[in-house]
């Protein structure tokens, strides 16, 4: 894929999770946002459902052949074709449907042959910020361009972590123990809203286990083209991958001092 066709297709990524905004805040904060409980115990909503209709729609007029789409909402559609679209409609719903505005809608696109990530948007339509980019084409912030140091030292840094109910999850109870007696400053910034913190450089890292394609892919490829790096192994939760990321120097460091491998 050359540079200017993913120029066109980032673009259409971020127009994508732009559109996906109207239903979000529509329902947002209503009384009647049709909340259901889905067979693993997560929460959906009509919003989650309407905004995902919106965002394949657009990306099936994105320029160039259709690519596959899998979505958390609707499944895995498409032919097989070799570059996939990865999206979650609504990442955060459990903040959604509590009036938290900390949520946003993350779109990537993936080869499928190399298993990379190509780009990442990731759109908090109730805080007005869009993280866009792909490695080789840098990450920016509503436009302007974003780039992680060379190193941090953890003294000087904040981590994040996901919920803790997922490193229950994952079998990962020791890893959260040692990095919050390792460091003093780690905290809940959960979701895509904690992945944009660390991509921005807010957050040295953050350790999230437990997560579906849709959750990392984007992060994944904006953290690489921030400058950053990311450590992503299987989970124990079938299907689904433990990831830790940011800063390079300190990433390295998290994974020698937590041991961070695939459990």
């Amino acid at each position: 894929m050359t540079e200017e066709q993913l120029k066109r297709l980032l673009d259409a990524a971020v127009a994508a999770a732009h559109a996906a905004a109207e239903p979000i805040r529509r329902y947002f904060r209503s009384p009647d946002v049709g909340l259901q409980v889905k067979p693993d115990g997560s929460p959906v909503t009509l919003a989650d459902r309407e905004a995902e209709a919106v965002i394949r729609a657009s990306l099936g007029a994105a320029p160039g052949a259709p690519f596959d789409v899998l979505g958390e909402e609707e499944g895995l559609t498409g032919t097989g074709t070799r570059y996939r679209w990865t999206v979650d409609p609504i990442d955060g719903t459990r903040s959604f449907v509590r009036g938290i505005p900390l949520f946003g809608s993350i779109i990537a696109l993936e080869d499928t042959r190399d298993g990379r990530a190509l780009l990442g948007v990731i759109h908090l339509p109730m805080l007005g910020l869009t993280y866009a980019g792909a490695p080789g084409l840098g990450a920016t912030q509503n436009g302007a361009a974003l780039r992680l140091p060379g190193s941090v030292a953890l003294e000087d840094a904040i981590i994040g972590t996901g919920d803790v109910a997922q490193f229950n999850a994952a079998g990962r109870d020791d890893d959260f123990r040692r990095l919050t007696s390792l460091h003093g400053y780690v905290r809940g910034y959960t979701d895509c809203f904690g992945h944009g913190l660390v991509i921005a450089g807010q957050l040295g890292a953050m350790l999230d286990p437990a997560l579906n394609a849709w959750d990392i892919r984007a992060t994944e490829a904006l953290v690489e083209a921030a400058g950053g790096t990311s450590v992503i192994v299987p989970s124990r939760v079938p299907g689904k991958v433990d990831a830790l990321f940011g800063n390079r120097a300190l990433v390295a460091r998290l994974v020698s001092e937590l041991g961070f491998v695939a459990r």
